[in-house]
């Protein structure tokens, strides 16, 4: 076959029965299908395997005997105290490790987009503690917050005639791990920094032109091109916030307690469901906890959502894809 027979072929779209586009479609399929086995086998089966234990009474060992309960679980998780205790200390730190968290990387992004000496340093120096693992972080801050020998104590010693200590992790263990999140913004800065440095001088350089302050510039040009970026790190920071467990295990083993069951001031609400897995074999009853946490998750981000539009400004309108 010589070349423009070869061409000739193509452009028929004929080639051993298969139209091009159709030899083009079973490639594409075959190089998606792992990523597709993938996303059906761990993610929509488990789901719905979820969905269907949480209206049973499975304890891990009785899938087969086990008894639809209907809407049991999630009646007996509304009316039991411990799952709102649980629930107010998850807001207790979304609340205080969100805003805080947020303030402080875009605080230091903005100090750090100033033409300082040696800012590439402070960079890197900021960013460094997210890249310490989780787990490597809990085991600091626990030993930093040990009731016997933590630093905290130790130092706070110095300022005191008394040999008094405080429990940090079983009094304040929810504060303590708001501050471990709000430590660890490294993330957050950078993001808030890149957008930063797209917004352009000459619209900061026209508003101090104009008679415009430190405040007024930031306030009327650099927080409204920056709003998307925050509106983005906000709903990433509430699903984290809502959905943080680990650090808070290991925050508890690092004071002598367990991982499964944290001390009672920070038994957030994943800490409670995956207990109640663990430890007292209701799966099923995790697995409706699990579920009114994503209830809960989906509502707080679709308000954020809706509220947007008051506070979030785009040059491109969302709706119709028009320039303002």
């Amino acid at each position: 076959m010589d070349v423009n027979s070869y061409h000739r072929m193509v452009k028929s779209k004929q080639y051993t029965g298969f139209s091009l586009e159709k030899r083009k479609t079973v490639v594409f399929y075959g190089f998606i299908s792992p990523w597709i086995l993938g996303f059906i086998g761990l993610l929509i089966i488990p789901m719905f395997f979820a969905i269907y234990i949480s209206l049973t009474n499975f304890n891990g060992f009785n899938l087969q005997s086990a008894s639809i309960i209907g809407l049991s679980n999630y009646a007996e998780a509304l009316q039991n105290p411990d799952s709102w205790k649980a629930m107010r200390l998850t807001l207790i730190y979304a609340v205080i490790s969100i805003p805080f968290g947020l303030l402080l990387s875009l605080g230091l992004a903005m100090i750090l987009n100033m033409k300082i000496k040696a800012r590439g340093i402070f960079r890197t120096i900021f960013y460094l503690p997210t890249l310490v693992p989780g787990v490597a972080t809990a085991l600091v801050f626990g030993t930093i917050f040990n009731t016997n020998s933590g630093f905290l104590n130790l130092l706070l010693s110095f300022f005191k005639q008394s040999g008094v200590t405080i429990n940090w992790l079983n009094d304040y263990g929810i504060y303590c791990a708001a501050v471990m999140a709000i430590w660890g913004c490294g993330t957050l800065m950078v993001i808030f920094l890149a957008g930063l440095q797209g917004i352009p001088e000459e619209l900061q350089e026209a508003a101090v032109i104009d008679g415009a302050n430190k405040w007024q510039t930031f306030w009327n040009v650099t927080w409204p091109l920056l709003s998307p970026i925050t509106y983005f790190q906000f709903i990433m920071s509430i699903i984290g916030a809502f959905q943080m467990y680990v650090q808070v295990g290991i925050l508890s083993q690092a004071g002598g307690g367990r991982f499964w069951e944290p001390y009672q001031s920070m038994y957030v609400f994943p800490s409670y469901a995956l207990s109640q897995m663990m430890t007292y074999q209701r799966f099923g009853y995790g697995a409706a906890l699990i579920w009114i946490l994503f209830i809960v998750i989906l509502l707080v981000t679709l308000i954020v959502q809706k509220t947007s539009k008051y506070w979030v400004y785009y040059a491109v309108d969302q709706e119709r894809g028009t320039k303002e």
